[in-house]
């Protein structure tokens, strides 16, 4: 899903929740980044170089957003897809209200408000995975960007955590 707003994404995540009866959230950005760059500290979600065949980025020429899965060369070590380039994804975390400079930074302590679903709408929250226009230094485990909550931008999507507890 793309074109939607970081409360769109919230209010699905609360409804795909109620319906399977488990707790449905958006990733932290801790959790985006372990899970596109696992516990070894990769620079994309596979071993390796990028290449075409593992992403959507500037180099495969497709000039949209795909549907995920297309590339199972960019899987990641838990075996996720897509984590990087396609679409920007959003996270449960804020940057804050500075943005040329994040108000949140690593190591990440999950207790310093980062994770404030009720921040204001003036707060910019955490994308993270790059998009299929950028080049392959901005498709990283490691490239975060920022936006505020209420924006709707078609590169702009999201990716839902699931989990029988929670968070």
């Amino acid at each position: 899903m793309v074109g939607v707003t970081w409360y769109e994404a919230v209010a699905f995540c609360n409804w795909l929740g109620e319906k399977l009866g488990l707790m449905v959230s958006l990733p932290t950005e801790a959790q985006s980044e372990r899970a596109a760059r696992g516990v070894d500290g990769r620079r994309y979600p596979w071993v390796g170089e990028l290449t075409p065949d593992h992403a959507n980025y500037d180099q495969t020429d497709i000039g949209t957003t795909s549907a995920v899965g297309i590339f199972p060369k960019g899987a990641s070590p838990c075996d996720a897809l897509d984590m990087s380039g396609n679409v920007w994804e959003w996270t449960r975390s804020l940057w804050g209200k500075d943005w040329q400079k994040s108000s949140y930074n690593y190591p990440y302590t999950a207790d310093d408000g980062r994770e404030n679903l009720a921040a204001p709408n003036g707060v910019a929250r955490v994308l993270r995975g790059g998009v299929f226009s950028m080049d392959a230094g901005s498709v990283r485990c490691a490239v975060r960007l920022r936006d505020l909550p209420g924006t709707r931008y078609r590169l702009n999507g999201f990716r839902v955590v699931a989990s029988p507890n929670h968070l």
